[in-house]
């Protein structure tokens, strides 16, 4: 538990100097009303995540049921706020981006905003208070949780409802210092020519005079190649927008990662020695066209792509760190990913996104489904959902226009969802398509579903599920639900069960076995469905035997979710001719649970991490379930010839087929390569160029195909009559093996040998601490993978800064590390 610091009321730190620009108001002190304790917290926050992190809320409260003993009734009341800083001479304007739910604001002991016109998440509101400052200021911000039937953050059916509702100073707050003119906001607009040979942007500066005089100046603007300047007049408090065009020699074009290099350029804009504002910018072009089978297709530079994605979610106490952001996006990277579905304006700042930006992420930015249902909201609902009658329609506005210009500049950005599960109505729409066309330029979609609003056309997407179990072969043969055709926007296999010890940390070492009980179901999912095991210890028992034990039902829940999740980006590829984008559902979790990520809230991959990781290999060879046949898939890279190899063992890891083939692998045209594949076996693909290993895939190939009963088939799962017999992996007789690290420049390899006459299924290799917990946001090049028998395996892992002490670990199927041998 973290030392709570008691504070006399005048000890408040002094949050910033008073010298000329913008100066962020980060370390505050909290406490309730009527308490005498106070604790030093950072801002953003909210109440609930500052006392969280002061230890106040108890050790390990996220873990087994502690969450839901917590004391609730503390966030009934009102939560203070302070901060001191020092103020200079001249204007001074303080700017809240972000209040959770609403709050009375005090500068120096007089009130400048009252609750009641400070309401709203997503709202950016700004007081000039030049009157009001002094040397030594202090502010004083009386937070107020949000009531029952408001547009909230929240976390919807995907974690538990966060206690104390998100309340708190949620986003940054804000000293503006200028002796007159202010440069409030920057907006970039990159233009390029077809063949990416000629660029230029439209800056777009809003200024604002601050003082009582009118004021002539230059408005300079300084990047890294190139420079330029005009000549600007403002009236007392008047606002001006000053627009340039400026075009750039020899361009460096910004581009998703997988598809080059993201370069950024750094812009400047400042008015004489008053103010000036930095952002970072792409030049590059996306766009979006719907194909003549009704489904979208996103374009970067004008160039098809494939979007393959996880759901984003902040922490359950919005306790992400720039740290913490960062690894979870080299996770994404590491995995393959091209992109992020944010359904929300996620982020206590702008760290996630400016990180997309740097790295080459995609970013498909919207609304929640948290609007659109009232059991969520709180609000009446309809067709349109619950953004309905004047006051929360003029909110939802004020929130899209704020947000709009928060995000506009980052060239991560590839679009805009106004509706999630359904569509605004359309008064609400009408001012959203208003603001659009004055403040972006990017694809504008209607809905994350299958939807056609009457004002912006056709969504070209859909939200068809699963979001529980169905097979590997599910995705080939499945044309008219979740299968991969379209854009699906959310959907996956549901249990993305996490690795067997942050499993014992969640549950708890007393209750591991047998899974149904509370310990496991309150850490699934909150909705009516999904929120206990049984559906997997179904599937367990359907496709590998009735699971004995918690070691036993965890190592056959992870091939589920390896092979399930695989295959599910897997078929996207196959069919890149009609596929055009697959969204997991989720990339991550917002606490420590069982369900619906890719990583868990520990930073550490799942099984269907590292099935992601093989589905979206640049060049890969994939098995085809619909056809029992094997594809060669390249989505973005030069097209290269390599060399195939198709291996099959039988059950009794015999090899009885070995076919080699020189295969051309042109960017998006999947290519049949071998044929008449059937089961019960074991496939093994590899891909060479030279002596080079590019890539290796492993399946496990039942005799028979799920038999799926379509017409019992819903929103969230289509039930399995029967399921493929993969029994046979359990009878895999003992493999020894040999297991050897050493340190390399860029990380640890670790060789993994097999010297048995069988296949070694399903290795995993682990690094931890002293404590034998997983090192979190450790970044493998390949786990939980097969050896053939006498295979050796070389892998790396790269550890996170700082990590000094590591123990390696092993977990097999049925390998064994022989202690002579390691």
């Amino acid at each position: 538990m973290k030392r709570i610091t008691l504070l006399l009321a005048g000890l408040c730190a002094l949050a910033c100097t008073s010298r000329t620009g913008t100066q962020t108001l980060t370390q505050w002190t909290l406490q309730q009303e009527g308490s005498d304790a106070a604790y030093n917290v950072s801002v953003p926050s909210t109440v609930a995540g500052a006392l969280n992190q002061a230890g106040v809320l108890g050790e390990n409260l996220l873990e087994e049921l502690r969450y839901f003993e917590a004391d609730n009734g503390r966030f009934d009341s009102t939560w203070v706020y302070t901060t001191r800083f020092k103020a200079g001479k001249g204007c001074h304007v303080l700017r809240f981006k972000g209040l959770g739910y609403s709050a009375d604001i005090f500068l120096n002991g007089t009130q400048i905003a009252k609750a009641d016109t400070t309401i709203g998440v997503f709202a950016v509101r700004e007081w000039d208070v030049t009157g009001l400052t002094k040397g030594n200021n202090t502010l004083e911000v009386r937070v107020h949780q949000a009531p029952r039937g408001c547009l909230n953050h929240g976390f919807v059916d995907w974690n538990p409802h966060p206690i104390g509702e998100t309340m708190g100073l949620i986003a940054p707050v804000e000293l503006v210092s200028t002796p007159n003119v202010e440069v409030k906001d920057v907006f970039v607009r990159p233009e390029l020519s077809e063949d990416l040979s000629e660029a230029s942007f439209k800056v777009y500066t809003t200024l604002v005079n601050r003082s009582a005089k009118p004021v002539n100046g230059q408005l300079k603007g300084r990047y890294e190649t190139g420079a330029f300047s005009q000549a600007v007049s403002l009236k007392p408090g008047e606002t001006v927008v000053v627009e340039h065009c400026e075009k750039v020699e020899n361009p460096r074009i910004w581009w998703p990662y997988d598809m080059g290099t993201p370069e950024l350029y750094h812009l400047t804009m400042a008015f004489d020695k008053a103010h000036s504002k930095d952002v970072a910018f792409g030049l590059r072009t996306v766009s979006s066209e719907i194909d003549s089978l009704g489904h979208r297709q996103f374009l970067v530079n004008g160039k098809k792509i494939l979007f393959k994605a996880g759901g984003w979610t902040d922490d359950i106490f919005m306790q992400d760190s720039p740290e913490s952001i960062r690894k979870q996006l080299e996770l994404v990277k590491n995995m393959g990913l091209n992109g992020i579905r944010f359904e929300n304006i996620w982020g206590k700042d702008d760290t996630v996104y400016d990180l997309c930006d740097q790295m080459g992420i995609l970013a498909l930015v919207g609304w929640s489904c948290l609007w659109e249902w009232p059991n969520y909201s709180g609000l009446p609902g309809n067709k349109y959902g619950c953004i309905n009658g004047p006051e929360v329609e003029a909110l939802a506005v004020r929130y899209f226009h704020d947000q709009l210009v928060r995000m506009r500049n980052h060239a991560s950005l590839m679009g805009w969802l106004t509706g999630s599960d359904m569509i605004p109505n359309p008064t609400v729409e009408a001012e959203y398509l208003k603001l659009y066309e004055e403040l972006e330029y990017r694809p504008y979609l209607c809905s994350a579903a299958g939807l056609t609003s009457s004002l912006s056309g056709p969504s070209g997407v859909k939200m068809m599920g699963p979001y529980e179990y169905v097979g590997p072969d599910y995705w080939y043969v499945d044309t008219t639900h979740g299968g991969a055709y379209g854009f699906n926007t959310e959907t996956g296999i549901g249990m993305n069960i996490p690795q067997e010890e942050d499993v014992r940390r969640i549950v708890g070492e007393e209750h591991l076995w047998p899974t149904d009980n509370a310990f496991w179901s309150r850490h699934c999912t909150k909705s009516s469905h999904m929120n206990n095991t049984e559906v997997m210890l179904e599937v367990v028992a359907g496709e590998y035997g009735e699971a004995t034990g918690f070691e036993d039902f965890v190592r056959k829940a992870q091939a589920v979710d390896y092979d399930g999740t695989r295959a599910m980006f897997e078929a996207f590829r196959c069919h890149i001719d009609h596929a055009t984008g697959i969204v997991q559902w989720m990339l991550n979790s917002a606490w420590p649970a069982l369900y619906w990520q890719l990583y868990s809230w520990y930073l550490n991959p799942t099984a269907g991490y590292y099935g992601t990781q093989k589905a979206c290999a640049p060049y890969q060879l994939i098995y085809n379930y619909g056809e029992h046949a094997v594809y060669a898939v390249n989505d973005t890279q030069p097209e290269e010839h390599l060399d195939a190899t198709l291996r099959i063992y039988d059950a009794q890891s015999r090899l009885i087929r070995k076919e080699e083939k020189s295969v051309s692998f042109a960017p998006r045209t999947p290519v049949k390569v071998f044929e008449g594949i059937e089961g019960p076996c074991f496939v093994d693909l590899e891909l060479k160029k030279g002596q080079e290993v590019v890539a290796r895939n492993f399946y496990c190939v039942a005799q028979n195909d799920n038999e799926y009963d379509w017409a019992a088939g819903n929103w969230f799962i289509t039930p399995i009559r029967k399921y493929a017999d993969l029994s046979f992996v359990t009878r895999l007789p003992e493999a020894k093996l040999e297991l050897s690290a050493r340190k390399a420049d860029d990380g640890f390899q670790l060789t993994l040998t097999n010297h048995s006459e069988v296949i070694a299924y399903q290795n995993i290799l682990k690094a931890t601490d002293k404590k034998g917990q997983l090192i979190p946001a450790a970044l493998w090049s390949d786990n939980f993978f097969a050896l053939v028998p006498g295979e050796s395996r070389t892998v790396l892992c790269r550890l996170p800064e700082g990590v000094k002490d590591v123990d390696w670990g092993f977990s097999g199927w049925n390998g064994v590390l022989s202690p002579n041998l390691r």
